[in-house]
């Protein structure tokens, strides 16, 4: 055989290689059921970001009520990642190779979500990643990925553009965690700062995931006299830092991302006068009980009685909103296939939930962009802004 002959031959072996459709691209269907894996932190102690999930159960037993997609119902299946690498990883192989699902939609906890990935990408099962953040989720992109919320990288840029259109912010302190979770909004956080802006943070520190005591990192950014802290935390330590603030007279403006929102933050500080200077990126239009986050708020009621809703809890709504209408366009003959170009055609798409409209194309399934900033006022009532002092 030539060398030529030989090329040839190892073209059309390489040709017929590439799939012209993704594998196994009707597991998890029937012509009555669509079978859809939910992960989340059910149990630990990140288990209140799980309310995104219980959230998307909930959309997707009124889509049921509603008659299902093209005549089929949507069978959830959950998996409890405990909010662990391990648990993750172990939930993923589960819904994909015990309980064949037809696509995954759902996760909290970006590191979590992260030691996923190779699982559920190399399985090919479409994945709509509802509530964790971490912009390497879905860039560079994988065909059957979506993120449905803002990426850290797009919140990160935000968290900047925010605190600078405070008049007169110079001096800005950074508190984050080291895992990759919150130096996936550092790293644009500070990138922004410096190119957008032309200002370096003043103290860049660390405060590592089980810290029970913040006096150092208070004490140093007391001493620097910032304007600002950006404080890239989890939950209990957010209530920490809030509570050694407060306990050594840090009066200054602290910015939380999205792994904190103001409701769970107030229950766990259990003091109003500790939580008044912080605020944290919000990814909806509304405050919780007002336009679309109470029909939908009423909707998880309706199924989960005793839930107590925050704002975690409609994490997933927008981007189910987006995924029911890419099963109607797929039409009854569903595939995995024609599920992910559907997705890849949504542009501009008004979820009436999300701060942001929903885009996606086949370079860029990072779909939300936008956010907001979520703050308590005078009265102790919630309010959105897009800007400093400027109302959503």
């Amino acid at each position: 055989m030539t060398v030529k002959s030989l090329l040839i031959a190892a073209a059309a072996s390489l040709a017929l290689a590439v799939p012209s459709a993704l594998a196994d691209d009707t597991t998890g269907l029937t012509k009555d059921t669509i079978k859809v894996g939910v992960p989340g932190p059910f149990t630990g102690d990140a288990s209140s970001y799980s309310k995104a999930e219980i959230g998307l159960d909930a959309f997707y037993r009124h889509i049921n009520d509603e008659g299902g997609i093209h005549g089929r119902k949507i069978e959830v299946i959950k998996a409890d990642t405990a909010c662990n690498e391990a648990r993750g990883i172990a939930a993923a192989k589960k819904l994909i190779h015990q309980d064949e699902v037809f696509m995954i939609h759902g996760n909290s906890c970006s590191g979590v979500a992260l030691a996923m990935k190779p699982t559920i990408e190399e399985a090919g099962v479409p994945w709509m990643i509802a509530h964790a953040v971490a912009d390497k989720l879905s860039t560079p992109v994988v065909k059957t990925i979506f993120h449905g919320v803002p990426t850290s990288r797009d919140a990160g840029t935000f968290m900047a553009k925010y605190a600078m259109s405070r008049p007169d912010t110079k001096r800005i302190a950074i508190v984050a965690h080291s895992n990759e979770w919150a130096q996936s909004y550092r790293r644009p956080l500070v990138e922004s700062l410096d190119e957008d802006h032309g200002i370096e943070p003043v103290l860049d520190m660390t405060m590592e995931r089980g810290s029970t005591d913040a006096t150092p990192q208070i004490l140093k950014i007391r001493q620097a006299d910032v304007d600002f802290v950006m404080a890239i935390l989890y939950e209990a330590e957010t209530a920490i830092f809030l509570r050694d603030a407060q306990k050594y007279g840090l009066d200054v403006t602290i910015l939380g991302g999205y792994g904190t929102d103001l409701e769970n933050t107030l229950k766990r500080v259990g003091d109003k006068d500790a939580v008044k200077n912080y605020q944290v990126l919000h990814m909806f239009q509304n405050v919780l009980g007002e336009g679309d986050l109470k029909t939908w708020g009423d909707v998880i009621h309706k199924y989960y009685p005793d839930e107590k809703l925050t704002a975690f809890s409609f994490a997933g709504i927008g981007s189910a909103i987006a995924m029911a209408k890419a099963l109607e366009a797929a039409g009854p003959d569903l595939t995995r296939e024609k599920l992910v170009a559907e997705l890849d055609k949504i542009r501009d798409l008004d979820t009436g939930v999300l701060a942001s409209d929903v885009t996606f194309t086949p370079e860029d399934h990072a779909g939300a962009k936008d956010s907001g900033v979520a703050a308590f006022d005078e009265n102790g009532d919630i309010v959105i802004y897009r800007s400093w002092g400027q109302p959503f």
